[in-house]
């Protein structure tokens, strides 16, 4: 299991271990990606894009995140069709996130 695999299943990753380097700097560019997009106001279309560059891949077209929003590390990250995610949420993505189609995240 390479680091990546060990760090989604929840077991812990050791600053010793192969591989550290590239996880930490991967959680450290979605970091950096999420507060670029979080700086100042976005169209739908910017953050469509910032999104897929945090997700590593597109974020459904249906779907709308109201900035600001925060995240650790969005590639083990999946949201799916039709969903709204409210301003100031927050994803601690590093152990996986799967969220279904038709979602609504936010204060009712």
């Amino acid at each position: 299991m390479d680091i990546f695999e060990k760090d989604l299943s929840g077991a812990m990753v050791s600053p010793d271990e192969p591989g550290y380097e590239m996880l930490i700097a991967d959680i450290f560019d979605t970091m950096k990606t999420a507060t670029e997009m979080n700086t100042g106001y976005r169209t739908p279309a910017e953050i469509h894009e910032f999104m897929g560059r945090i997700l590593g891949k597109p974020l459904p077209e249906s779907t709308t995140v109201l900035t600001p929003f925060y995240i650790d590390y969005g590639k083990p990250v999946t949201i799916g069709e039709g969903c709204f995610i409210q301003q100031c949420c927050t994803f601690f993505g590093r152990g996986g996130i799967t969220i279904g189609n038709g979602v609504f995240i936010g204060p009712k």
